[in-house]
């Protein structure tokens, strides 16, 4: 067999299989990612712990792997060992569960008695991680080196040629694998069914490795080392030099630190426009390693063989160049925020549109950049080779220390670059830095003279100084998007907005901006409207009947857990009621200081003695809580953005009940207007199959309905509502809601769970195998108005002859309370006959209020489908 054919062969095993290897490898990644966010929780702190535990394991394995080889000749045995490597992989994937397991019974024992989370614990949970996945880490990183020394074998000038498709064809997998299990793999088969993808992965690439390495140790075919080496030396240029050689080193390691820096920083920009959805993190992902898998793909044939130290650090300094050179660009951010918001809302989009605009997006500002990172990863192999005796050493040492760089950028960017700098400062700061240090090594490298050496350093400096001024102005708070990256709400006239505070934190970038007509206030993170107050009646009401309404069904909340903390309203209201003890849980400490400007609405709950603050993920809090609640909160951000699905599973609402008291409640948010139908009814399955006795009611809102859900059954006592609103602070908050008697209160009411069964029947259900919220149609094309009115009216439909529990009447009351209830469902459905001119509408326009109830009625029984539909004959858009 000659050689050009035994080569084709090599290259097809050894980049087919990469590719397979860097598929398995994220996939890994990312559920692993899940499974340890179920344990650590999803904090800043614990996110950043598992990331530098998985990268650490990389750069480990991959030094290790470099150095054992250069001990030994290269083998035709090294294909085995890496199909070895591959299905131990695969083996250990299949028992992290058991590790997982053994995880979760040592985590508890070292969190702190006062279950603050703090500094040692973020330690501690990075050594666990790191323990946790160092086996399978270890093997992933040594596959590079492993494959590299197989494929390459002593042939250092061949080491740009074939590390450049070995490392772009493993990247390009790791592409692959990012798109396929975020898209498709959970949503279809589940988390377990993605881990089981990984492992057959892996267990063809044992395969295909065990049957062509036998043809090898059978001598079938001759290996490459034992060809004839042609080209031993590089024709085009000398050696460079062992301190040259030492700098491009460490400026790799440097390119790796700003690589991994600049995905969490570009990440924190893109949020804005790309929103932060599971769909929107992969495609960022996706484009990111697309980037540097191209740009390893293309280096051979794009630089060719001459001046390669020259062109490794003009590459670097271009890199910085472009990153800092599209920063002015940024002042525009808000500008096409808006833009992508309207085409988001508009009736022409879908989804495929919303998808193409996002990574648009995505690759407008990350590929330039992550094509030079690419580039760079074979040059530097290259070079660093020809002081070293084996290929082996330089392909771990690279990897390693560039996955090194990158854990450093993990750890520096969220903690200090951000808080001290700002993310475009940030930016900014270490593409100078890089420039600094490229022009530096330019200079040694072309032998400068010390006087040119100053001056080169010199100008460049004072030029980056400079710059500064032009291309990174500072962070301002006068104006929403005028030096800044607030947002403004689509269809709201910007001079009518006043920006009143901002900031970007270490978890996410926040804003708080006011009406100046309405008086209205809303925080922002990321660019998404967490939360709204106004002294108008329904501006702030839900969050109020979030605390007000099971507060006042309980008949002694005495321990009470708020899980988000938003403007503080909902938490305020229940730290008002007598003997409650109040334990908030918010996972961005900076929301916290951003309660001031919500003083006036969340009775300035922070300085009550009765009210705890927990910085911390909401369900590792509560599952590693021992105590127990009368009532238990749930206020977190939008359904469908990433990770908050483990706030609305099965297992979560499993844990949230047995952290109740026998008679405790448990409160959740469900905004209707967030989610599409089938999302409502996945969650309202999911809530109605874990907890024995739960029932829907309303806020006066029809977009926002709150899940009550217990173990005994919620009664409205009227002698406990009455002596609630002897509480003159408790009676204000009532009547702020317009609760002015018994009846407006039972009017939170709409329905029983049990009768919602037709409702509900055929949902899914959400767990942490399928976290089906997560891609939701939604994600892609938000919800109609008269959508998110058919989810409420399948609710509100079921309280015709039907009594809300309520006790403490006597006989003449409770007659006049079935009547006055009676009307007001009536008011309630009458809305929605006259807006889609239903069943009805004639009396309920002429408010003949239960004529039209009974109309209204007459259909739903004669009605054959579970859920109404508002395009049905007798509903017209």
């Amino acid at each position: 067999m000659n050689s050009k054919t035994l080569q084709f062969q090599i290259n097809l095993v050894a980049y087919g299989c990469l590719f397979a290897s860097g598929m398995a490898t994220l996939i890994y990644e990312l559920i692993w990612f899940r499974y340890l966010t179920l344990v650590f929780g999803a904090s800043l702190y614990a996110l950043s712990a598992v990331l530098c535990a998985f990268m650490l394991g990389l750069a480990g394995g991959a030094w290790l792997m470099g150095e054992v080889l250069s001990r030994g000749r290269v083998s035709k045995q090294l294909i085995l060992l890496y199909g070895f490597f591959e299905g131990l992989i695969g083996l250990y994937a299949l028992s992290f569960p058991l590790g997982l397991d053994l995880l979760e019974k040592i985590y508890p024992l070292i969190l702190p008695a006062d279950g603050q989370a703090g500094l040692g614990l973020h330690v501690m949970e990075f050594i666990l991680g790191t323990l946790l996945m160092l086996p399978a880490t270890l093997l992933m990183g040594a596959t590079l080196p492993l494959v590299g020394s197989w494929a390459v074998g002593n042939e250092k000038d061949q080491i740009l040629s074939r590390l450049s498709r070995l490392y772009g064809w493993n990247t390009m997998g790791a592409v692959f694998g990012c798109l396929f299990t975020q898209f498709f793999a959970i949503q279809y088969w589940g988390v377990q069914g993605a881990i089981w993808v990984g492992v057959l992965l892996n267990v063809l690439v044992f395969l295909i490795c065990f049957a062509y390495g036998r043809i090898f140790i059978k001598g079938e075919i001759q290996y490459p080392s034992n060809l004839k080496n042609k080209t031993e030396k590089l024709p085009d240029q000398s050696r460079p030099t062992k301190e040259i050689t030492f700098l491009i080193f460490v400026m790799f390691f440097y390119s790796g630190m700003a690589s991994l820096s600049s995905e969490i920083l570009w990440t924190r920009i893109l949020v804005f426009p790309m929103g932060t959805t599971l769909y929107s993190f992969a495609l960022i992902l996706a484009t990111f390693l697309s980037g540097i898998a191209l740009g390893s793909l293309v280096s051979k044939r794009l630089l060719g063989e001459s001046n390669r130290v020259l062109k490794f650090i003009l590459i670097e300094i271009a890199i910085g160049l472009f990153c800092i050179g599209v920063l002015p660009l940024l002042e525009n951010l808000t500008e096409w925020t808006s833009l992508a918001d309207r085409f988001f809302y508009s009736l022409e989009n879908s989804p495929e549109k919303t998808l193409l605009i996002r990574f648009l997006f995505a690759f407008g500002l990350i590929f330039i950049p992550t094509f030079g990172f690419g580039l760079l990863f074979p040059l530097a192999n290259q070079i660093y080779s020809l002081n070293l005796k084996a290929v082996s050493k330089a392909l771990g040492n690279i990897y390693s220390i560039n996955t090194l760089g990158a854990v450093v950028g993990t750890i520096l960017t969220p903690f200090v670059f951000i808080p001290l700098f700002g993310i475009r400062l940030s930016i900014y700061l270490i593409y100078s830095v890089m420039i600094l240090f490229g022009v530096f090594v330019l200079a040694k490298f072309s032998n400068q003279s010390p006087f040119l050496k100053s001056a080169s350093l010199g100008a460049t400096f004072v030029l980056l100084i400079f710059g500064k001024t032009v291309f990174v102005p500072d962070v301002k708070t006068e104006k929403s998007g005028v030096h800044n990256l607030a947002r403004l709400e689509i269809n709201v006239p910007e001079e009518r907005i006043r920006l009143l505070d901002y900031k970007e934190g270490e978890f996410s970038t926040i804003s708080v901006v006011e009406d100046k007509e309405s008086g209205n206030r809303t925080i922002y993170m990321d660019g998404f409207s967490t939360a709204t107050v106004s002294r108008s009646f329904s501006g702030s009401t839900y969050m109020q009947a979030m605390g007000f309404v099971p507060m006042t069904l309980h008949p002694s909340p005495k321990n009470v857990l708020v899980i988000g903390f938003g403007t503080g309203n909902t938490l305020g209201i229940v730290s008002l009621f007598p003997n409650a003890n109040v334990h908030g849980v918010e996972i961005d400490k900076n929301i916290l200081k951003f309660s001031k400007w919500f003083s006036n609405w969340n009775h300035d709950v922070l300085q009550r003695p009765n009210t705890q603050i927990f910085v911390q993920d909401g369900r590792a809090f509560l599952r590693w809580s021992n105590t127990r609640y009368d009532v238990i909160i749930m206020e977190p951000m939008s359904p469908l953005q990433a990770g908050v699905v483990n706030l609305y599973s099965k297992e979560f609402y499993d844990l949230a009940l047995n952290h109740l008291k026998q008679d405790g409640i448990l409160v959740q948010w469900l905004p209707l207007h967030l989610v599409g139908r089938e999302d409502a009814r996945l969650i309202t399955r999911t809530f109605k199959n874990v907890f024995p006795e739960f029932s829907v009611w309303n806020s006066f809102l029809t977009r926002i309905v709150l899940l009550v859900g217990s173990r005994e059954k919620v009664v409205i006592d009227k002698n406990l509502f009455d002596k609630r609103m002897e509480n003159l602070e408790l009676k204000k908050v009532a009547e702020e809601m317009k609760v002015f008697s018994f009846l407006d209160f039972a009017d939170f009411f709409l329905s029983d769970g049990d009768h919602l069964s037709g409702f509900l029947e055929s949902a899914g259900e959400i767990t942490d195998d399928r976290p089906l919220l997560e891609f939701s149609h939604v994600s892609l094309l938000p919800p109609m108005k008269w959508e998110t009115d058919e989810s409420f009216l399948n609710m509100l439909r079921h309280r015709i002859n039907q009594k809300p529990p309520v006790e403490g009447l006597t006989p003449q009351e409770q007659d006049a309370f079935d009547r006055d209830f009676k009307l007001r469902t009536a008011q309630r459905l009458g809305v929605f006959s006259r807006r889609y001119q239903g069943p009805g509408v004639e009396a309920f326009s002429s408010r003949n209020y239960f004529s039209g109830l009974d109309a209204m009625s007459i259909y739903f029984d004669s009605y054959q489908k579970p859920s109404v539909h508002l395009n049905d004959a007798k509903w017209q858009k």
